[in-house]
């Protein structure tokens, strides 16, 4: 990354004073922030298979998460709304969101299943960490015997598209179609809210268009 090293810890404040506001409020900061996005060149398509690992503690949503084991950083700081997956018209599968691990810069998946889903449906979920700008993806296989998990895409950090905005998705049994949660630009703003598609490898644009 070529972004200087103040700029760069500027935008993570930035990045998580947005979080922290998105779950209290339901908003993101207006067009007037001055923080950028890194000046990377977009990376070629990548998808790369990943390991899915259960969460051992809840969570809370009420806000930025609390570090488990530090004080210096926050493993799970919120990034815009969760997103419902809809099985088939007649019951919620889970939920989607995106979180910023703020101790080592990844993006994340965060994945809730349903207690009643799995009690009547069950099976599995494909969870995944996308940017349109970029063309990135990264998946990880999940089943329902934990009610919760996380997936990073531990080789991207921030910056590596261009603009700098990740969307976390599932896709429950093989479905074909996807829940993508909030597009958020770590810049300091989100530009789109929740998206279910079909047949679509990637993250949408705003627009719902691939890229």
């Amino acid at each position: 990354m070529s972004a200087l090293p103040g700029a760069r810890k500027f935008r993570r404040a930035i990045a998580m004073t947005t979080a922290v506001f998105a779950v209290a409020g339901g908003t993101a900061f207006g067009a007037t922030t001055t923080a950028t996005a890194a000046t990377a060149a977009p990376a070629t398509t990548s998808v790369i298979n990943g390991v899915a690992h259960p969460a051992q503690h809840h969570i809370p949503l009420t806000g930025a998460a609390t570090s488990r084991s530090t004080t210096s950083c926050n493993p799970q700081v919120w990034i815009g709304d969760r997103a419902p997956y809809g099985w088939q018209g007649w019951i919620t599968a889970g939920w989607v969101q995106q979180y910023w691990n703020q101790c080592n810069d990844h993006v994340g998946v965060y994945w809730w299943w349903n207690q009643d889903f799995i009690n009547r449906v069950g099976g599995t979920a494909t969870i995944k960490v996308s940017s349109p700008y970029g063309r990135l993806l990264a998946i990880g296989t999940i089943n329902t015997s934990r009610t919760q998990w996380y997936f990073e895409a531990s080789q991207w950090t921030h910056g590596t598209p261009n603009p700098d905005a990740w969307r976390a998705g599932a896709e429950v049994n093989s479905s074909g179609c996807t829940e993508w949660a909030t597009l958020h630009w770590y810049g300091g703003q989100d530009w789109d809210g929740d998206r279910g598609s079909c047949n679509d490898p990637y993250a949408p644009y705003p627009n719902g268009t691939q890229p």
